[in-house]
């Protein structure tokens, strides 16, 4: 068990009260080394992977509104390919479309905090972004990709 009786609880109640639409995510893990190689050499195991799929299990358990697709990054490439997913542990939050987030690791510690956050805006299917800063992103005219790397506190 992931969450403790109280923080369960602590989440449903944020949940109910902060999601208005469904939110699914599509979570890739990787299992033993998904192909046989004619000589012996050794994969590292992806680390996290079983943590993360065991807490978006729960968390998902916890709303009607949260859904959970899971795939193995390499056997389900084309699903990997399709989402832009590029390492595991790797979570799409996908809504009513694919807004393009997506987290890498295990978000535990604060980042279960952001996690949530970007469930919920997704959920809503708006953003807290000021009125400027939204008239500014809608004025690129290039894909932009920002990635924000956390380490374990």
């Amino acid at each position: 068990m992931v969450f403790s009786d109280e923080q369960r609880r602590e989440i449903t109640e944020l949940l109910s009260e902060n999601l208005e639409q469904d939110v699914r995510f599509v979570y890739f893990t990787q299992d033993q080394p998904s192909i046989e190689l004619p000589v012996q050499v050794e994969v590292t195991p992806c680390e996290y992977c079983e943590e993360t799929e065991e807490m978006l299990r729960e968390l998902t358990a916890l709303s009607d509104r949260l859904s959970l697709e899971v795939f193995d990054f390499i056997k389900d490439k084309d699903k990997a390919d399709q989402y832009g997913i590029i390492e595991v542990p790797g979570i799409a939050i996908i809504g009513d479309r694919d807004y393009g987030i997506r987290y890498y690791g295990i978000p535990s510690g604060y980042e279960f905090s952001a996690l949530l956050d970007a469930v919920m805006h997704v959920s809503k299917r708006h953003t807290n972004l000021a009125d400027d800063t939204k008239q500014a992103l809608q004025n690129l005219d290039e894909p932009v990709n920002m990635k924000v790397f956390v380490t374990p506190t």
